[in-house]
């Protein structure tokens, strides 16, 4: 397709799944011959991470408080750069940037990304912002998708299911993982159990340290690592030490280097009780060929196949879920199949190609929508 001019707008200050799914989409299409553009806010980790990758920012105060003035600046943006195509991820860029699109003379496409799988109140607001403004809705699952359809009524036309996409050639096994497994203390005999998240409620972490308490009492080798940042954890910390698991649990930080902290792992587990799409952090995995136990929410199901290529287990229970890591531990065999059966899956369903390609089929198909109409 004709190279075409994108603005990406995104006001979090945080960088989890969402905020790398953005920087994944816009040095993708930036890749492809596109012109990108990422507006973000002062001090944001993914105008930090966008830059240091080559991205062009525009960096914006987007307070709630500044909105008039802030959608003028997202005028001044889409007649300074000619933009063809605003792609909105936040909520508060998401208002101020749809407005400013469409009061825009050059008309650019519209489209809102939605990334979660939490319920959107059935206000008028909440209609504007999905069923008014954008020209399409983008969400990340088929279950994000039907619960925006059944939220606020919006036409199942109107929103389209695009995953996040895992990059195979940076996600394939095989990689080298000594020097992190000497930083761990990982012996070749152990086995290790994690997860990498953004250290949030929604995550479940909670839930999983109460199951290692229970896979440790039956495989007292077993080392478990989680691996991020977030708000929840000094919560965490203070969880092990209660549960007397100092020995056995490390929090060991933000790593950006996941393809060797997945090569460390024999388990990964997503323990998550709600709010996800189709997590990056498993397609990762999946990639990586690691076996995975992953909780039954959000788009979840649509990648984990119980018993083809992972355990799903529901959110909450603990007791299947330390079952379930016990049973992999114990079955090397197991692990294997899991693991070529997951890269499988991601690879012909869930690889950074794909979801550009359906990114710009839609952008193709929209634009030209929009040329026939005028």
């Amino acid at each position: 397709m004709q190279p075409l001019r994108i603005l990406h707008t995104e006001a979090s200050l945080d960088l989890g799944g969402q905020e790398f799914r953005v920087l994944s989409e816009v040095i993708g299409m930036n890749r492809r011959g596109h012109s990108v553009l990422l507006a973000v806010q002062p001090g944001s980790l993914l105008g930090r991470y966008a830059n240091q990758s080559g991205v062009q920012t525009e960096v914006l105060n987007m307070q709630t408080v500044r909105f008039p003035w802030l959608v003028l600046e997202f005028l001044r943006i889409v007649k300074r750069y000619e933009i063809d195509v605003l792609h909105t991820h936040g909520s508060i860029d998401s208002w101020t940037a749809s407005i400013a699109g469409r009061l825009a003379p050059s008309k650019p496409l519209v489209v809102r990304a939605r990334h979660k799988s939490t319920p959107v109140s059935r206000t008028i607001r909440h209609r504007w912002l999905y069923g008014m403004l954008p020209h399409m809705v983008v969400v990340t699952g088929e279950a994000v998708r039907k619960g925006l359809i059944e939220d606020i009524q919006l036409p199942p036309s109107h929103v389209v299911s695009i995953p996040t996409g895992v990059d195979l050639s940076q996600f394939s096994p095989g990689s080298s993982n000594e020097p992190l497994q000497r930083e761990w203390g990982v012996s070749p005999h152990d086995l290790v159990v994690g997860t990498v998240a953004f250290f949030r409620s929604y995550k479940g972490l909670e839930y999983f340290l109460r199951a290692v308490q229970v896979i440790i009492s039956k495989i007292p080798r077993a080392k478990i690592f989680l691996v991020g940042s977030g708000p929840d954890q000094m919560k965490l910390e203070q969880q092990v030490s209660d549960l007397g698991l100092d020995a056995s649990v490390r929090l060991v930080g933000f790593h950006s280097d996941i393809p060797q902290v997945l090569e460390v792992f024999d388990v990964f587990v997503l323990s998550s009780v709600w709010g996800e799409g189709v997590p990056q952090a498993l397609t990762q995995a999946m990639a990586m060929e690691r076996a995975v136990v992953a909780t039954n929410v959000g788009g979840v199901p649509e990648v984990v196949k119980d018993g083809e290529n992972g355990f799903l287990v529901e959110p909450r229970d603990v007791e299947a879920l330390a079952d379930r890591v016990c049973v992999l531990l114990q079955d090397s065999k197991l692990r294997q199949d899991f693991g070529r059966a997951g890269r499988a899956c991601v690879v012909e369903r869930y690889s950074q190609e794909t979801m550009l390609d359906h990114t710009e089929h839609l952008y193709a198909q929209l634009l030209s929508q929009a040329t026939l109409r005028a």
